[in-house]
């Protein structure tokens, strides 16, 4: 009886919170799932965007790296467990920001520099991405939300992390979209 207790005692203790994609690894990280839905912008009739499958999702932490990259699924959403550094900017609250690029077949990409983690104690996060199609009447660049930054920083930022995983340039037969935006398949190394 005595080895039962000790047995449900150490998967309890010791076992269980490693595998547990909510454990604290220290009071300097936060752990959530993050749950991020791409869409199509809405349409000029006031129409709500349509779901993006195969949308690819990249995950920067506030450190700068990336930590995390998903699809998304059928359900037109990504589904991506997370653990990043604790912001001191919230003392108050045990919450962390992240930053989000997507790229998807077709589309420009898209950038939110400050999705919120576990804003709400529930161990969750959620941005929805809206992506423009590629039009060869219009100007063709990454979008960005929450960053007050000049749009060549953001074009040189979106560049230097689509190039260190990997990320391969769509191929677009309109000679006037140059740079092609980036895709979500991965080059050949």
């Amino acid at each position: 009886m005595l080895k039962k207790i000790f047995i449900i005692f150490f998967i309890t203790f010791y076992i269980y919170p490693s595998v547990s994609v909510f454990a604290e690894t220290s009071k300097n990280t936060v752990s959530a799932i993050l749950t991020a839905k791409v869409t199509t912008t809405i349409n000029p009739l006031g129409e709500q965007g349509t779901p993006i499958r195969n949308a690819r999702l990249v995950v920067i932490n506030s450190l700068g790296n990336i930590i995390a990259t998903e699809f998304t699924n059928s359900q037109r959403e990504a589904i991506i467990p997370v653990t990043v550094p604790k912001d001191p900017r919230f003392p108050m609250k045990n919450m962390a920001e992240v930053t989000v690029i997507a790229v998807a077949k077709g589309y420009n990409e898209h950038i939110n520099f400050s999705v919120p983690i576990n804003e709400f104690k529930d161990h969750t996060g959620r941005v929805s991405i809206p992506l423009w199609q590629i039009d060869p009447k219009r100007r063709n660049e990454p979008q960005f939300l929450n960053g007050d930054f000049h749009r060549f920083t953001v074009f040189e930022m979106l560049d230097y992390y689509a190039g260190s995983f990997g990320l391969k340039r769509q191929i677009i037969k309109e000679e006037s979209v140059v740079p092609a935006p980036w895709g979500p398949e991965l080059s050949k190394r």
